[in-house]
């Protein structure tokens, strides 16, 4: 079975949820640049047998329902998702997740044995034994 990397960020700190009510979570725009001041990303590697079973599997993981997420459109404007839908990797999600908005970034097919390269910022994969010795270095000169 094919293993999906799934890209997604924290995209402001605490107290997105009071945000997104005050906004009523429908639009994401050049206002909210100044809210938007901080961004953590993260990965996370899921088994599935298509990439949009690996989203909805990134998604059972991450939100009690479907109703927490919704979908952003190329002018920045937020959707509900209508009924049962099918994710689709190539939009984009948010949800709020322990009180911070998420925000989903896309997906790659994990090559078997591979990870994430630690030093190319994501856009690469390396042999697994390549790149823990990497970050042992970092870690060594107190980079990491």
């Amino acid at each position: 079975m094919p293993t999906y990397r799934v890209y997604y960020a924290e995209r402001m700190p605490h107290g997105a949820r009071d945000w997104m009510r005050a906004l009523g979570a429908r639009r994401l725009d050049s206002d909210t640049e100044q809210v938007r001041h901080r961004e953590i990303e993260w990965e996370e590697e899921l088994e599935a047998r298509s990439a949009a079973e690996a989203l909805d599997a990134f998604f059972r993981e991450h939100v009690s329902d479907q109703t927490q997420v919704m979908w952003v459109d190329e002018t920045g404007q937020s959707h509900e998702l209508q009924g049962v839908e099918d994710y689709d990797p190539e939009k984009t999600y948010i949800w709020i997740e322990d009180d911070k908005l998420m925000e989903y970034q896309g997906m790659d097919e994990a090559t078997p044995g591979m990870v994430t390269c630690p030093l190319c910022g994501g856009e690469g994969e390396v042999v697994a034994e390549v790149a823990e010795e990497f970050t042992a270095e970092d870690e060594d000169e107190g980079w990491a």
